[in-house]
């Protein structure tokens, strides 16, 4: 067990893997948590126990997790304390990575005897690893090596080295320096390797209510989002309301070949190629994958924007589990795909009472039909719509057809409403599942490819920049209308913008000088001061009118105007030298109430969202997770008596 000395804050119980590079890693998160107290349980995975497993065999991608996952899921310990590069992907249901912690080394390095170098290494010298990667880049650099699969510890392996079992292993540089071995490193080598090696992950159970104390370390708070979205085919009127205000929005869009170039005309993001035709590909798929990780995980929001939709041979579906197996926050935004709109341009009915009843997708290419699995029913996808009270017959017309009982099915009732709800079942037991209109019945392999995601309730006025992962339900509750202010803008030695509303509302009516300075709150207030031609001064390393009044404390300034709503009510308003200037109105909106036990977060942009909020509901239920935009907002709910962990974005 290990502690700090502060008994006033609670006790975590954590897990981890019983080797000193475990223990090591749990003592580095824990040596940036001050005065956080936790308990330690460690214990050995399945990984740890059956060494004779080979890793080269594609093993359970469970393999170093599962039973850490399991004491979370049976409440035995509150999070888990893992190399990012070995969680499974998707996570176990009822998981979720809490915190991903920056990164040590990334590099892979060479123990060897003697201290040699790769080159130096004698021709048939034995190299232990257990990646097929690592394999690969080796015998690329030196196919005369042999290559010998190992398992073991550190320790274990730099032993087989000194009894002469093998000659050298190649090995993660962040884990030889967190044992203190850097010592024994005879060369870092320029290998390729995993985008998360180095980084920790804390891993809890999705409705832990201890979150927040670990946020401020997790570095995808700092990671932009990627869109994926269909762009409908033919022209820009295809395009979706909702694609196009992401549109609006990003600050890059990544297009492909069959493209109308001048619908992109209208954005301001940076518009970046990535197409690809048969026998004339420009940009190889793997390229785009990295392109997008690059972009998110540098803070950039970024569109990827696809012909038709991205999930029907769009390729969205690969690069969507790229992007989420590298911890990018990643959303797929429907688009119209080709048979729609081709169909119903010639007017030609896709299904039609009394003639046609069923509907299934093919591609034309051979190379992903081939021949022996033409007629192969089970490796088709099959949608049905309005079978909600037809489940039965469904099953015993599939039975028939000879598909196998244990083929997963999804029933998706109210789909993409707050009301959904979904229930993973098979053929032979979908009938015992009680659903009701609307209702989509997805039925095949693909439906076990799903990757659930925490359902998030957004209350404010623009979702797109929000940085809380999961799958967002837009619950606007209040909107934004300019009023009539009147000031001279040359009475100010500079202006304060907390908001992106702030900035459009009062720069649509007046121009600054170049000569006053501009604070701004937030990264997306600034880019917003950006696309007016107008250069940030000042921000606060935290984003929130606490720490921009310390800021200010900070500087000599004689008379800052504050352009804000009519509800503003925060620190600013304190000081002497600040002088709010009220240009526009924040109105609440009465939304229709909602069963909030769908959903496991909750997101207030102010504190007027949760005042609205509390308009329409009594409580929070305690299973949700709130995030919050500034300390105002958690205050507003700390005085509605809202005990549910709180975490600040």
């Amino acid at each position: 067990m290990s502690s700090a000395n502060d008994t006033h804050q609670p006790t975590i119980k954590v897990i981890s893997r019983d080797s000193n590079l475990a223990l090591k890693q749990v003592d580095e998160v824990f040596s940036q948590l001050e005065n956080l107290n936790y308990e330690l349980v460690a214990t050995k995975s399945l990984g740890d126990k059956n060494k004779q497993i080979c890793l080269m065999d594609n093993p359970a991608a469970d393999i170093f997790t599962r039973e850490l996952d399991d004491a979370i899921l049976n409440q035995q310990a509150d999070i888990a304390i893992h190399s990012a590069k070995d969680l499974p992907f998707p996570p176990p249901e009822g998981l979720e990575i809490i915190c991903l912690l920056a990164s040590a080394d990334k590099s892979d390095s060479l123990v060897s005897k003697h201290d040699y170098t790769l080159e130096q290494l004698p021709a048939g010298a034995k190299i232990g690893t257990s990646s097929p990667s690592r394999r690969k880049q080796l015998l690329d650099e030196r196919s005369d090596l042999e290559i010998i699969s190992i398992r073991g510890t550190i320790e274990e392996r730099i032993a087989q080295i000194d009894e002469g079992k093998i000659d050298a292993f190649i090995v993660a540089t962040c884990a030889m320096e967190r044992l203190g071995l850097q010592h024994k490193i005879s060369q870092r080598l320029p290998f390729e390797t995993h985008p998360l090696q180095g980084n920790l992950a804390i891993v809890a159970h999705k409705n832990f209510q201890k979150a927040s104390l670990f946020s401020h370390l997790d570095i995808r708070m700092e990671y932009g989002k990627v869109f994926l979205l269909g762009a409908g085919i033919g022209n820009k009127d295809l395009l979706t309301i909702k694609a196009d205000k992401i549109l609006q929005e990003v600050d890059q869009i990544f297009y492909d070949d069959l493209l109308d170039k001048k619908m992109l005309d209208d954005y301001p993001g940076e518009k970046i190629y990535v197409g690809k035709r048969k026998g004339q590909h420009h940009v190889k798929q793997e390229d785009t994958n990295q392109l997008l990780f690059e972009a998110a995980s540098k803070g950039k929001n970024v569109a990827r924007l696809k012909c038709g939709d991205p999930f029907i041979y769009g390729r969205g579906g690969e690069e969507m589990h790229f992007l989420q197996q590298r911890c990018i926050n990643t959303e797929v935004v429907p688009g119209i795909s080709a048979a729609q709109a081709a169909a119903a341009n010639n007017q030609i009915p896709l299904t039609l009472r009394n003639i046609s009843n069923s509907l299934i997708f093919r591609t034309g290419h051979k190379a992903t039909f081939p021949d022996h699995q033409e007629n192969n029913q089970d490796k088709q996808t099959l949608v049905y719509y309005m079978g909600a009270t037809n489940l039965s017959e469904i099953k015993q017309e599939l039975l028939r057809e000879d598909r196998k009982s244990t083929t997963a099915v999804a029933l998706i009732q109210d789909a993409n409403t707050a009301e959904q709800k979904k229930i993973i079942t098979t053929i032979g037991e979908m009938d015992q599942c009680k659903c009701k209109s609307p209702l989509i019945i997805i039925i095949g392999d693909v439906v076990s490819e799903q990757n659930p995601r925490p359902r998030v309730l957004y209350t404010g006025i623009n979702p797109y920049n929000s940085k809380v992962t999961g799958e967002i339900f837009h619950y606007p509750l209040i909107s934004t209308t300019p009023c009539h202010c009147s000031v001279d803008p040359t009475e100010f030695d500079g202006f304060i913008f907390t908001s992106k509303n702030s900035v459009r509302h009062f720069l649509s009516k007046y121009q600054l000088n170049s000569d006053q300075k501009i604070f701004a709150i937030g990264n997306i207030t600034k880019k917003e001061l950006n696309n007016y031609g107008i250069k940030t001064d000042y921000m606060p390393a935290v984003a929130d009118s606490d720490h921009m009044v310390e800021l200010i404390n900070q500087l000599q300034f004689k008379n800052l105007g504050y352009p804000c709503s009519d509800k503003s009510n925060n620190a600013l308003h304190q000081l002497d030298n600040v002088t709010p200037v009220i240009c526009y109105h924040t109105t609440p909106i009465k939304q229709d109430k909602i069963d909030l036990n769908n959903f496991d977060k909750i997101v207030f942009s102010s504190g007027s969202t949760v005042d609205a909020f509390f308009n329409i509901y009594d409580e929070i239920p305690k299973h949700i997770r709130i995030h919050v935009y500034g300390k105002h907002s958690q205050r507003v709910l700390n005085k509605k008596g809202v005990t549910n962990d709180i975490q600040a974005i």
